[in-house]
């Protein structure tokens, strides 16, 4: 695995490298993260616990019925094997429902280690009658938990123990031959702490891939210097939201945010000063806009966009507002500024009510224009135009395959 360490910094509110920084890495993680985890491995072994239960429930109603019934002379011991074959038909169903994601784990985490305890004494039962073959069962009993059922490391651990200790209860009650019973006892109990050990194994390096793929995303999706999001997903997210506000019928508020008169400061304290800067700026923004659907970016250069959801024009302007306090309070000196002796932010505000006939880049336009208005008067403000301007305004500044490009 590649080591993503020193890229954790940029990442202060991800939960994955929240747990990345766990050194060494917990076997569970948080609750919401661990349900996440568990759905994504139950996905990608779809396949393999689908073809797993179904072998399972052939062999059951197939090779079971051959070797098993024909053993079965009580009533208890038919209700047994009832038993076992209706919870193989349950896991294969489970396996092919749509439901799969949501109700397999929690059936086979129960139904696995009784239905493999039950099966272990039903071969034993047999084999001391003198079928001895059917003793190859039980290696696959104890490997299909930890490999090709999609269980949790911790009940495929109890599925193999109980496994376990219905061998040895049903060797009491049914005695295999002295010499079979101690090589066959010897070999299970060692395979299962091999097969506990390496499933183990496996388990830790799978969750820290899982942990390093979704960070690796995650910074793919990061502003380098600010730690923002970058332009690429704040043009994939604004059409994105802008459908479900218009599904919902929510308003949606645009902020494009510029440092007043950075070119200046660059000139005087450097770019260096000018990058620390950027990220102290972003830093007091992203403070301000930290709702589930919000999002903020660094759209170019010195300008940031922020996109807020369900928001009315006095929510809007409000946030912005501490947004640009916010920036005036770090007290960064600049003595080019002619709006103060200390670094400030200008902020245009658009607050629209989304409709499936207009185009949010229409939006950002309107943003991008109440932007303009505060630098033209006089920066180290905010200008707020509302849904009111927005009806009025016929998009036309861009051409109309440039409009679609970027919407793209």
């Amino acid at each position: 695995m590649i080591s993503l360490w020193p890229s954790l910094e940029a990442l202060p509110d991800s939960p994955y490298a929240a747990e990345l920084r766990k050194q060494p890495a917990g076997a569970r993680f948080a609750a919401a993260l661990e349900s996440e985890y568990l759905r994504t491995r139950l996905r990608e072994e779809r396949a393999l616990v689908r073809f797993t239960c179904t072998l399972a429930l052939l062999l059951m109603a197939l090779r079971g019925s051959e070797s098993l019934l024909s053993a079965l002379r009580s009533p208890s011991e038919l209700s047994v094997f009832s038993v076992v074959l209706i919870g193989s038909i349950v896991l294969a169903w489970l396996a092919w429902s749509r439901s799969y994601e949501q109700r397999y784990l929690p059936w086979a985490t129960v139904l696995v280690p009784v239905r493999n305890s039950l099966v272990a004494i039903q071969v034993i039962h047999v084999a001391a009658a003198g079928a001895y073959d059917v003793l190859l069962i039980l290696p696959m009993l104890l490997i299909g938990p930890f490999y090709f059922l999609g269980l949790k490391y911790r009940s495929s651990l109890l599925s193999a123990v109980c496994t376990l200790a219905s061998l040895v209860g049903a060797d009491i009650a049914f005695p295999l031959p002295f010499s079979i019973a101690m090589r066959g006892g010897t070999v299970l109990i060692v395979s299962t702490v091999v097969l506990a050990i390496a499933a183990r194994h496996i388990e830790k390096r799978l969750r820290q891939a899982f942990l390093e793929n979704r960070v690796v995303a995650e910074l793919a999706q990061q502003d380098a210097l600010t730690w923002t999001k970058n332009r690429r997903v704040f043009d994939e997210y604004l059409p994105r939201l802008w459908r479900q506000a218009v599904s919902d019928e929510r308003l949606l508020a645009v902020l494009v945010l510029d440092v007043d008169q950075f070119k200046p400061y660059n000139d005087r304290y450097g770019h260096q000063a000018g990058d620390a800067v950027l990220r102290r700026v972003a830093l007091a923004i992203q403070q301000q806009a930290r709702r589930p659907f919000d999002l903020v970016a660094r759209y170019g250069g010195e300008e940031f966009a922020v996109i807020l959801y369900d928001t009315d024009a006095a929510g809007a302007g409000g946030t912005a507002e501490r947004m640009r306090r916010a920036v005036e309070e770090l007290g960064i000196e600049h003595r080019e500024s002619a709006s103060g002796n200390v670094v400030t932010i200008s902020v245009g505000v658009a607050v629209v009510s989304p409709t499936a006939g207009r185009n949010a880049l229409g939006a950002l336009q309107l943003a991008d224009e109440a932007l303009y208005r505060a630098k033209s008067k006089g920066r180290n403000r905010i200008e707020l135009v509302d849904d009111s301007e927005y009806r009025l305004m016929v998009t036309g500044v861009f051409a109309k395959g440039e409009l679609s490009a970027l919407a793209r």
